[in-house]
C-alpha cells in the first residue's frame, strides 16, 4: 500500500479543508489592504523627484510585485500541505486541515506587517 492511501474511512472532506484555506487567504488578503489603507495618502511635501508617492502607493505597488508572486508561492506550497494532511491525517477535521495548510500565508502576512512597521517607523 502506498503511505498516501488512507488506512481508515476518510472523515477530512478535501473540498471543505480546500474552501477553508481560501477563506483565510481571503482573510490575509483583506487584512494586507486594511494594513494598505491605514497609510497615509499624503505624497512627502520633501520630494524632490519626478515621481513621489505616498506611503500608501508605496505598500501597494510593494504588494503588487513583491507580494503577489510571494502569495502565489504560498499557495502552493498551501496546497502541498493540504494534501499532505488531508492524507496521512485522514481523520482530522476539515476546518483543522484548512487552517494548518493556511500557515504560509500567516508567515507571509507576518513578514509584510513587519516590514510595513519598520518602514513606518523611520
Amino acid at each position: 500500500m502506498s503511505m498516501f492511501t488512507p488506512q481508515e474511512p476518510w472523515k477530512t472532506n478535501p473540498g471543505l479543508a480546500l474552501l477553508h484555506l481560501i477563506v483565510w487567504y481571503a482573510v490575509a488578503v483583506g487584512a494586507f489592504f486594511l494594513l494598505a489603507y491605514s497609510q497615509s495618502d499624503a505624497p512627502d511635501p520633501d520630494c524632490q523627484e519626478t515621481f513621489c508617492g505616498s506611503p500608501r502607493a508605496g505598500v501597494l505597488m510593494a504588494g503588487l510585485f513583491v507580494g503577489a508572486p510571494a502569495l502565489l508561492l504560498a499557495l502552493v506550497v498551501s496546497l502541498v500541505i493540504l494534501g499532505l494532511i488531508s492524507a496521512r491525517r485522514p481523520q482530522r477535521p476539515a476546518r483543522w486541515v484548512g487552517l494548518l495548510a493556511a500557515a504560509p500565508v500567516f508567515v507571509l502576512l507576518a513578514t509584510a506587517v513587519c516590514l510595513v512597521g519598520s518602514a513606518a517607523g523611520r
